[in-house]
């Protein structure tokens, strides 16, 4: 298993610097065959120093080993990095809609929806003043300034008057 991580560690680098494998093998002083066998993932008994020269030729440093803490929070992170793309790209080419149809009952909607936080007291205020001056503006500057909310935006499009638009 270590030697199929290592094996994947190498291709990659070496990929990365452009590298053959000959190449590759020749300056670690391996055989090409060893290093093929250790890309594919299909290795025989390596020697320890065979991986050293591997990675010293390719300037890698290897972190052997997460701990198994590690994995679901990188995960967690991923997935909540692809959650925030997914609703600044919904909020970006909702805007660009919007600032192509001056009469719309997209605006309306949101208006009432940020009304009802309102009452129902259901989001923060700093929310509910922010959309509503987002939202009082002319569709396209409106537009223009959902797509620059600067250090706020997660956090806009989080609670945002628009999920009904893609729900």
């Amino acid at each position: 298993m270590l030697a199929e991580q290592c094996g994947k560690l190498i291709k990659e680098a070496r990929v990365r610097k452009g590298l053959k494998q000959e190449d590759l093998a020749k300056k670690a002083q391996v055989s090409r065959a060893v290093l093929s066998r250790l890309e594919q993932g299909k290795p025989k008994p390596v020697q320890s120093d065979t991986l050293d020269r591997l990675l010293a030729a390719l300037e890698v440093s290897p972190q052997i080993g997460q701990s198994s803490a590690e994995v679901p929070r990188k995960m967690a992170r991923l997935e909540q990095e692809l959650r925030r793309r997914k609703q600044r790209e919904r909020h970006l080419r909702l805007a660009i809609d919007l600032g192509d149809d001056e009469s719309s009952a997209k605006v309306a909607k949101a208006r009432q929806r940020v009304e009802l936080w309102r009452s129902n007291q259901s989001c923060s205020p700093f929310y509910i003043d922010r959309w509503s001056q987002l939202l009082a503006l002319p569709p396209r500057k409106m537009a223009r300034e959902m797509s620059s909310l600067g250090e706020w935006e997660d956090a806009m499009f989080q609670n945002s008057p628009w999920s009904w638009a893609w729900t």
